[in-house]
């Protein structure tokens, strides 16, 4: 017969209920379930992009801010997204372009095109841009929302349009548009001081907190 064990269990008699008491003495046999748990919850939990990147073959640094985009899973071995770099949201990048080998009806049409796409440490993708095969955005470099990039970004310039070409660099434009005197200017616009979001990560600021830390400065202005 079966006996009544700690918390109401049963345990089984005989041989089998002395092996599971003696198994109850260990320690580690305690968490089992809490283990276990703790296991499945990190295979069955949704994957970050990040996570999902690098697991299809994209080589992903640290300290990376990526929004939701769009990329060609089947080559993710050709991008490459390095530290404190950051992606925003909508942006596609292309690693193959097959358009003349799709429009050939020729027996030997134009072959498919496939390109490495480098985006580089601290680098800047605005929302929804078209970043093209073959492409490199360098150090520190920025690209404007919407913009379509079909040739190379160098380091420390900022690029937009359709294509996009470069426009000025980053020491202007700070020096332009986001100077003290032009920010005091400017009746339209709201600016709001804070940490860049490294140091907002390294925070542990959520996006919620993020936007009250926003909605708090709007009253200031009439909104």
């Amino acid at each position: 017969m079966a006996g009544t064990g700690e918390q109401g269990r049963r345990v089984p008699a005989g041989r089998a209920g002395r092996l599971y008491r003696n198994l109850r003495r260990f320690e580690p046999l305690r968490g089992t379930r809490r283990l276990a748990r703790f296991v499945l919850n990190l295979y069955l939990r949704p994957q970050s992009l990040e996570e999902r990147l690098r697991s299809l073959g994209a080589r992903v640094g640290e300290e990376v801010q990526l929004q939701p985009f769009s990329f060609d899973e089947r080559y993710a071995r050709l991008l490459t997204i390095e530290d404190q770099a950051s992606v925003g949201k909508g942006t596609t990048i292309h690693l193959s372009d097959s358009l003349l080998n799709t429009t050939h009806e020729c027996a030997n049409p134009a072959p498919v095109l496939f390109g490495p796409v480098r985006i580089a440490r601290g680098a800047t993708v605005g929302r929804n841009v078209i970043i093209l095969p073959g492409v490199t955005i360098g150090e520190n470099a920025i690209v404007g929302a919407g913009s379509v990039v079909t040739r190379d970004v160098p380091p420390g310039e900022v690029a937009a349009g359709v294509p996009a070409r470069v426009i000025c660099s980053l020491q202007s434009l700070e020096a332009n548009r986001f100077s003290e005197e032009r920010v005091r200017q400017d009746r339209k616009n709201i600016y709001v001081y804070m940490p860049n979001w490294r140091r907002r990560k390294r925070l542990g600021m959520r996006p919620e907190e993020q936007d009250c830390y926003y909605e708090e400065n709007f009253p200031k202005h009439g909104f």
